[in-house]
């Protein structure tokens, strides 16, 4: 018994390490939204770990000087359009007066000074309508600008995903570009690990690789869609089976099912054969 005890422990020691098995851990990508402009957070509409969709309202900075913003720059490009309207149908009027002069002009029907007058207001007519389609495209560029301004300080979701975190408080001043929600999309969730040069050939960039942790019942599908073109050293050994080599490569893939991600800084196994 004890023979048979001995050569099974040695057998097992004989057994070669599956080298195919490297320790990583799960990274994410934040979408961080801040307003354009600074002002007081009028509106939260969001908290941590809600899930948002694409179109949901984030926040509010300044929200009523904002509307009123819009409105008034609405309102500036009715009255242009409107304008504009009108200068086209008296450049329309003018320029049949115009023809009709310059026709009559050659059979002396009119007189020169009639011509004269014709022709000046048909060229004061066309600089009116072009001035007022320039106003007009000047007036619709502003309110361009507004909206943006509008969107970005009354803030919705682009992305759907968990709010990772909500950085200021109702009442607070924020600053401009200063980030008030970050987003976690789960097609910005991750798996990051790193591999030896002696691995390195191994791995392709769109390569299926198959993804394990302790909590999961099943190993997940991933594709790798990062490979590193230089070294670096070696991360800390939790994350490292291989910690006496000095430098590693870093790749990362992405969940192949997008529903299946993990949550961020979870060690995972990641087996790329």
């Amino acid at each position: 018994m004890k023979k048979l005890l001995c050569l099974i422990l040695f057998l097992v020691a004989c057994k070669p390490a599956d080298n195919n098995f490297i320790n990583g851990y799960i990274e994410g990508e934040y979408v961080y939204i801040a307003p354009a402009v600074g002002g007081m957070l009028d509106e939260v509409n969001v908290v941590k770990g809600q899930q948002v969709t694409v179109g949901d309202k984030l926040f509010a900075v300044d929200k009523e000087i904002w509307q009123a913003n819009l409105q008034k720059a609405e309102n500036n490009v009715e009255a242009a359009t409107e304008q504009q309207k009108a200068s086209v149908a008296v450049l329309i009027n003018a320029e049949k007066e115009y023809n009709s002069a310059k026709s009559l002009v050659k059979n002396k029907t009119v007189s020169e000074a009639n011509y004269d007058s014709k022709l000046a207001n048909y060229e004061s007519a066309k600089a009116k309508a072009a001035e007022l389609k320039a106003l007009t495209a000047k007036a619709e560029q502003n309110l361009l600008q507004v909206k943006r301004q509008y969107e970005q300080n009354i803030a919705t979701s682009k992305v759907s995903g968990i709010v990772n975190d909500v950085y200021f408080r109702l009442g607070e001043f924020v600053t401009s570009g200063n980030p008030i929600v970050s987003i976690l999309p789960p097609e910005n969730v991750k798996i990051r690990f790193f591999v030896n040069e002696r691995t390195l050939p191994q791995i392709k960039y769109n390569q299926q690789i198959k993804v394990n942790c302790d909590g999961c019942r099943e190993e997940l599908k991933a594709k790798v869609s990062y490979i590193s073109p230089s070294a670096e050293y070696t991360p800390p050994v939790i994350y490292s089976n291989e910690s006496r080599d000095k430098l590693v490569f870093m790749v990362e893939a992405t969940f192949a099912n997008t529903s299946e991600v993990l949550p961020v800084g979870l060690p995972v196994s990641v087996r790329i054969k």
